[in-house]
């Protein structure tokens, strides 16, 4: 792996990310909002007009919502589906044979869904099955799991570890900063133009992202296999599977699987809660007695975002450089502050109690980085993508998991509304406890590091393994003898 590649390549790989993050964002906020559109066109294929604004004929609204929910669904299993698959090949895939093209796919296959989706607008007898092709087709390319774990990975490659956990977090803010821009030019947007030439500003970005990862990105991985002609006839090789998997399941030294284990918990468990809690944010500000309209929802996101990004890049860096705490330090900190978010937002019962709750919930933008962070000195160097694809995989399964949480709220609405946030309060105290274990754990592997640097010898030998300080330990392994090696 090469670890300095140029300011250049550095900010490539972050501006890639951004504009990423504010089409796939900007693809959201259009799309979002068109499915019930779509499902009416079909459905009334004679009253397109009408059905471009379906909030004003109260006449054939609620069957069009009620079949609109079953479509929505269909899309999430269509979208997120292959891309779960995909992510388990493509970790392994590009440790061997480089981070561009995974980099570049999700990109290209969401110019070509937003050409179905398009359609979808234009020839009402087939707009379900348009929409239904190019949910599918946006999948098949991996989404955003791919490109998460490719950029991360990519960063992994260029970037010493002392600088790891700041570099994660500005990649990360990058996202929580595309998100609020994407979110408040779907809008506009909406508002102001077309629904297709919404479309075409995010089959622009698309190809934008596309040509800025051909073009500015030099590849990290050096491919080392001669005989494979054509490294992407063999990206659904079986054995990319069980690579990326053996990265949680073969033994390491001194319990270090224990560790990693429990950090992929950690975060899956944190993406479950922050998907699924969004949902139910929205229902609890509409509900009395806050009673919130829709549009103030809209601004409670764009402002989580932003604070989220701009935490990421300036307190990060100053927890990391300037106090010097280590990754699970800051994490554990993140993880406070959005159990103590999710505990305010459930007796929330004003306004000003939910703002104040988002704005504290904004340190928890700084989990994610830390413990990837983490994650990626825990293992061997070849085996970074494997495992930030397993993360990527993980995160698309919290997108299933976090329905649980609007099931729940659904449950006990009568009850109790805040009790989704009370038991995602819980699940940050488990987080916090699991990554307070990991950072217990990871000091003792130092002690006996250091135990075994009293006997020094005379050939090192560096790994990629961590040490409570986030630095490299060395192991000390004999080198054969001069004459050995002479015979």
């Amino acid at each position: 792996m090469t670890y300095s590649l140029g300011c250049f390549y550095d900010c490539s790989v972050d501006l890639i990310f951004l504009v990423y993050s504010i089409g796939d964002s900007l693809l959201d906020a259009i799309l979002r909002p068109n499915v019930p559109q779509i499902v009416c066109f079909s459905m009334y294929p004679d009253q397109m007009s009408n059905c471009r604004h379906i909030e004003k004929h109260t006449e054939f609204q609620d069957e069009v919502q009620r079949e609109a929910t079953v479509y929505i669904i269909l899309h999430k299993i269509l979208t997120n589906a292959p891309a779960l698959v995909l992510g388990m090949f493509c970790g392994a895939w590009s440790d061997k044979y480089g981070r561009k093209l995974p980099m570049a796919m999700p990109s290209f296959g969401t110019t070509f869904a937003v050409l179905f989706y398009m359609s979808a607008n234009m020839f009402p007898e087939g707009s379900v099955t348009f929409f239904l092709v190019g949910s599918f087709l946006h999948g098949c390319f991996g989404k955003t799991a791919m490109i998460n774990m490719a950029v991360n990975s990519y960063v992994v490659d260029i970037t010493a570890v002392d600088k790891r956990t700041k570099k994660l977090g500005i990649l990360a803010a990058m996202q929580f900063l595309g998100m609020f821009v994407g979110s408040l030019a779907g809008g506009f947007l909406i508002d102001s133009t077309s629904v297709l030439n919404s479309y075409v500003c995010v089959s622009a970005m698309s190809a934008l992202v596309v040509i800025l990862t051909l073009v500015t990105l030099r590849e990290s991985v050096q491919i080392n296999d001669d005989d494979v002609r054509f490294p992407c006839a063999t990206f659904c090789k079986s054995k990319h599977l069980t690579d990326s998997l053996m990265v949680l399941a073969k033994k390491r030294p001194n319990k270090m699987r224990r560790c990693i284990f429990g950090l992929f918990v950690v975060l899956l468990l944190h993406q479950t809660c922050r998907t699924g809690l969004t949902d139910v944010t929205l229902l609890y500000t509409e509900k009395s007695p806050l009673s919130w309209p829709t549009s103030w929802f809209g601004y409670l996101s764009a402002v989580d975002n932003a604070a989220m990004g701009i935490v990421l890049l300036v307190l990060l860096p100053i927890l990391s450089n300037i106090f010097k705490l280590c990754d699970a330090t800051i994490s554990i900190l993140g993880l406070a502050c959005a159990c103590v978010r999710f505990a305010v937002m459930a007796w929330s019962d004003e306004s000003w109690m939910v703002w104040l709750a988002v704005i504290i919930g904004s340190v928890g933008g700084i989990i994610n980085s830390p413990v990837r962070s983490l994650l990626s000195k825990m293992v061997h160097e070849d085996e970074v993508g494997k495992m930030f694809s397993l993360l990527g995989s993980g995160e698309t399964i919290a997108k299933f998991l976090a329905v649980l949480f609007t099931s729940l709220y659904g449950y006990t609405l009568d009850i109790f509304p805040g009790f989704s946030f009370i038991l995602a309060a819980g699940l940050y105290t488990v987080m916090i406890i699991i990554t307070l274990l990991v950072h217990v754990g990871s000091r003792n592997t130092e002690y006996q590091e250091m135990k075994e640097e009293q006997c020094p010898e005379e050939g090192k030998i560096e790994m990629n393994h961590i040490n409570a300080n986030g630095k490299l330990p060395t192991y000390s392994t004999e080198l054969p003898d001069d004459k050995t090696s002479s015979n």
